[in-house]
């Protein structure tokens, strides 16, 4: 087999560029005094914004900033990735002697890696980096732009009406952006080697000689040489130059300056829009400022990701028309893709918190004074300077600055916050999410499986049982179900696709009908013999009837047990000052941020439906609020990843068919009527990445008070909540009729 792949496309939403020409607004449903709670509420008020002299007055009422995030690329551009592999297989049998065959094969696979012909791919790379570049600027810690160390003016795009000039672009801007193609650098951007074996083996045995008996093995290894949405150049499509894709964090929010509060902008991305006078509408808007870059990087050298698989089984005829079967097969994954943030923090390590087992970080501690008392030898200088950035002298400091400020609840009456993103402090000055395209995710499968199947006259069953368990680092690349983007073997557990119990039994009965009509009317006609006058014998024209109508009858059908998938429970923070979304402070920008301690198991003692359940709320609680706590402070929550599971569901699928002839004997009718969850059982599931728009009810956003350990199944916040209430439900009952005609 040969293979020579064309990819030609627009960027679009791929890697770090959003795809987004006109700007994209995100919001929070975290609650404060800034925000209502819900998104789509805050997003229909708008700004809100007060006075100068309402704020110098020292109004307690703030308008609505609930503004997250701002992200706008400043356009498209045409991306030409190609690749060629080629990949031969040879295999052979090989009979031992009559009771042995084994099965020897090989498949060459001949990569050529991912390249960009046209040379517009750009990489970016830690070795690339400049630090003294990087050390030239930092991030405005009130409104999110680049500022020059020196001047202490802001970092400028180029000034123009029209399309960037990459030659012109601020050096802060390209710093550690490569071109593929140019400068020593392949077009690929990557080192390959080309040859990669995959061998194969397996074997039948007859350990008895009696033709009852088969033992059955084989391994096997399998190379992938990837889409171009993995850790090659197709991942830099969209990337910067040729698209700058900006963040900048809460505009036109409260923004915090010593000890007075000022607001951003909100109808453009801080002070300048992306792109040209077209798309901004303005040539004076145009490249004023520039925020954070979000860029992509893949690596130097090209890894493939290959799986191993191997199995061994035992099958025995135990009766005539009864087969068993017993396996283990098992699945190992290497170099497997996973995306993760280089420019996240370093978490605090544990021997270093200040945070005791039990204690979360709360907006108490995060007011300034109440901050510097927890952290004693903190900075020199004034909370909230808006300059060099943010020097610390305790460890933690700055973990904790980004965990407060990532929670618009957390600002006190005088706005005393440091920062305003992770952003101000990242190790790579100038950007704010390095997306890095890897394969380093490893996965393991075993499983034991067991089936039976008899076929006893017009009646033929099996029955398969599986007993397995998935897990690994990352389920697929676009999974984001981690915390600790620097460090990805603390992502491992179970695979977002593992179900741990599986049994399916299945069966196709032939229905006698014609067999019990006659069992029936020779037992009505019994009844006549005293009178002389037997039972009288259906003419040929009946008989025809009675078989076109009772004859060729057949119901089949399947009935599937199986445990629910897993998922992970989600910190999302309080609006009540108790916890905060990245309670680790390390501004990971792809992450879940973090998780909840876990002190129960969330499948006991569920509150009574009564205090959990009102018009707010859909379905019955699935499981145990309190068995979450808000996490000690400074760490990504103990409760891990998928660490609960969706509800397991029992389904029963039911069909019932004829045949008949029709015009002639050579065609054949088909008429079936099938049902789908016949008994119409609901079956919930609390997390469904499928499901559109709120894809589960996992995330925490409420936590009681410390009289309550800080729970998420204190009282006040089970009523109206809809944290571990259903998203949705598995299909109901589905009916469907069908006529087939063969001939």
């Amino acid at each position: 087999e040969a293979t020579y792949a064309q990819q030609n496309e627009l960027s679009a939403v791929s890697g770090a560029n959003s795809g987004d020409l006109q700007g994209l607004l995100t919001f929070s449903n975290q609650q404060s005094r800034y925000t209502s709670g819900n998104a789509f509420a805050d997003f229909l008020a708008g700004p809100g914004l007060q006075s100068q002299a309402q704020i110098n007055a020292g109004s307690s009422t703030y308008g609505i900033t609930a503004i997250k995030s701002y992200t706008q690329d400043s356009g498209q551009a045409k991306y030409y990735n190609r690749y060629k592999t080629a990949e031969i297989y040879l295999q052979d049998d090989f009979r031992v002697n009559s009771r042995l065959t084994i099965n020897l094969g090989l498949r060459a696979s001949l990569f050529g890696t991912w390249y960009n012909s046209k040379d517009t791919a750009y990489n970016w790379r830690p070795e690339a980096y400049d630090k003294s570049i990087g050390g030239s600027i930092y991030v405005d810690s009130n409104n999110g732009y680049l500022v020059n160390k020196i001047d202490g003016t802001p970092v400028p795009l180029p000034n123009a009406t029209g399309p960037y000039n990459l030659s012109n672009l601020n050096h802060g801007i390209t710093n550690g952006l490569v071109q593929c193609g140019k400068g020593g650098v392949p077009d690929s951007c990557m080192s390959s080697s080309v040859f990669h074996p995959g061998p194969r083996f397996g074997f039948s045995w007859d350990p008895f000689g009696d033709a009852k008996t088969a033992v059955r093995g084989g391994y096997g290894l399998f190379w992938e040489h990837g889409t171009g949405y993995e850790a090659n150049v197709g991942s830099l499509i969209g990337s910067a130059p040729l698209v700058l894709s900006e963040t900048q964090s809460n505009p036109g929010g409260p923004v915090f300056q010593g000890n007075s509060l000022t607001y951003g902008s909100y109808n453009t991305i801080g002070y300048s829009c992306q792109g040209g006078a077209t798309q901004c509408g303005s040539a004076s808007t145009v490249g004023s400022t520039t925020f954070p870059l979000n860029v992509t990087s893949i690596p130097t050298k090209a890894t493939y990701p290959y799986t191993q698989q191997w199995s061994l089984s035992v099958q025995r005829q135990v009766q005539k028309n009864l087969i068993a079967q017993l396996a283990y097969v098992g699945t190992k994954g290497t170099h497997l893709t996973a995306v993760r943030d280089l420019n996240q923090l370093q978490p605090l390590a544990s021997g270093l918190n200040p945070f005791l087992p039990g204690q979360p970080v709360t907006s108490a501690i995060c007011n300034d004074g109440a901050l510097r008392n927890f952290f004693p030898t903190s900075i020199t200088g004034a909370a909230g300077a808006s300059t060099a950035g943010i020097g610390p002298s305790s460890p933690g400091w700055i973990n904790m600055v980004v965990a407060c400020t990532g929670n618009p609840g957390f600002a006190n009456g005088n706005g005393n916050l440091l920062g305003t993103s992770a952003d101000t402090v990242r190790p790579y000055p100038g950007f704010s999410n390095i997306i890095s395209v890897e394969n380093i995710a490893n996965s393991s499968y075993h499983a034991l499986q067991a089936t039976l199947r008899e076929v006893t006259g017009p009646l033929t069953i099996g029955l398969a049982y599986t007993y397995s368990h998935s897990i690994d680092d990352s389920s697929d690349r676009s999974s984001a179900n981690f915390t600790n983007s620097l460090d990805i073997r603390t992502n491992r557990g179970s695979s977002d696709f593992d179900q741990r119990h599986m049994l399916n039994v299945n069966y196709v009965y032939s229905l006698p009908l014609i067999r019990w009509i006659d069992g029936f009317a020779n037992l009505l006609g019994s009844d006549d013999s005293e009178s002389g006058s037997p039972t009288a014998s259906p003419s040929n024209s009946g008989r025809q009837l009675r078989n076109a109508l009772f004859d060729n009858w057949q119901i089949s059908g399947i009935t599937t047990y199986q445990t629910g998938t897993p998922f992970s429970i989600i910190n999302g923070g309080s609006g009540n000052g108790t916890g905060t979304s990245d309670n680790a402070g390390v501004g990971d920008g792809l992450g879940v941020g973090s998780y909840p301690d876990i002190v129960a198991s969330p499948h006991s003692l569920k509150p009574s439906v009564s205090s959990t359940s009102n018009g707010s709320t859909i379905g019955p609680l699935l499981g145990n609020p309190g068995a979450f706590v808000a996490p000690q402070g400074l760490t990504f929550g103990n409760a891990g990843r998928n660490s609960m599971n969706n509800p397991s569901r029992i389904n029963f699928n039911v069909s019932l068919l004829k045949h008949f002839k029709a015009f002639h004997e050579k065609s054949d009718v088909e008429f079936r009527a099938e049902a789908f969850n016949v008994f119409n059982h609901t079956q919930f599931r609390i997390y469904d990445p499928s499901h559109p728009g709120n894809i589960g009810n996992n995330v925490i956003n409420c936590y009681g008070d410390i009289t309550t350990q800080y729970s998420a199944g204190a009282s006040s916040c089970l009523a109206g909540n809809s944290f571990l209430h259903p998203v949705d439900a598995h299909d109901p009952r589905i009916l469907q009729f069908a006529l087939k005609l063969g001939f």
